[in-house]
């Protein structure tokens, strides 16, 4: 194989995987862990906590941006590192055990806004354990960005494993299984923009089937849905976007007035739509 062949997976994977994941621990209390607790005497019963679970785009500079924007809005703001790269079941298991050794379940409500892995995660945690004191969920769907997993490992099985490990494999192929909407309060924020991955592998994309952006088929009921006119890359950082739906939403149960119900009517696919 000529080197450049060789070199070109390499990059263009690592670009798109989070450095967190590469050199993840394994234990819940990692330094990568942000933190912010509000300054005051009251109890943790007394108290509402924010949890952010990223994804596979997780890195330092999303997770300062998410520090930055939530850490002065009232709550004790967690932002874990969770994902164990050896597998997506050890990646279930470290937040279970992160929601027990941060004393998460004493808290008076916990509201969690959680990117794609978050949310099969949280899903897959909450249907083991129970919902808890969770009071609100925000979910970061994407009907893109969901197939990338599967784009990247077939496209580059190798050397996903190397830079990944085994998570990405697994959750290549984990169906999403959703959790009722009967005790807590859920909404979903839809990218309604291609990250330059999906760009780039756009063929391999829509072979997996077509999308009906009107009547998307999220597998997960909920209170409210909202179109955002970011890719998820961009989520990680424009929170001058989309911030306030996240935080009206953890606030009133629903999302701003200036919140779009209905798709983009552009292509998803260019590279600045209008």
């Amino acid at each position: 194989m000529k080197l450049y062949k060789l070199i070109f997976p390499l990059i263009f994977v690592s670009g798109c995987i989070s450095s967190n994941v590469l050199d993840s621990h394994t234990s819940p209390k990692s330094k990568r862990s942000v933190i912010a607790i509000q300054k005051g005497e009251l109890s943790y019963s007394e108290k509402e906590a924010l949890i952010i679970l990223p994804g596979i785009g997780d890195s330092k500079k999303g997770r300062r941006h998410q520090k930055k924007y939530f850490k002065n809005q009232g709550y004790d703001l967690y932002i874990p590192d969770y994902i164990d790269r050896r597998s997506y079941e050890g990646t279930i298991d470290r937040f279970t055990k992160l929601y027990d050794e941060y004393r998460l379940e004493e808290y008076k409500k916990v509201h969690i806004f959680s990117y794609i892995l978050g949310s099969y995660v949280l899903n897959e945690f909450i249907n083991e354990s129970g919902k808890k004191n969770i009071k609100t969920i925000v979910y970061n769907r994407s009907p893109l960005q969901e197939r990338a997993p599967r784009v990247v490992v077939e496209t580059f099985p190798l050397v996903t494993k190397i830079f990944a490990g085994k998570v990405l494999h697994d959750f290549s192929r984990v169906i999403y299984k959703p959790i009722l909407n009967d005790e807590v309060n859920i909404g979903v924020i839809v990218e309604n923009k291609a990250t330059p991955l999906i760009r780039r592998f756009k063929k391999r994309a829509m072979s997996y089937g077509p999308i009906d952006w009107n009547n998307l088929d999220l597998n997960q009921s909920y209170d409210e849905l909202i179109y955002i006119p970011l890719n998820h890359d961009e989520m990680y950082y424009s929170f001058d976007v989309v911030g306030l739906d996240i935080l009206e939403f953890i606030k009133y149960s629903k999302f701003t007035k200036e919140g779009r119900h209905k798709p983009y009517e552009w292509d998803p696919f260019e590279k600045n739509p209008k």
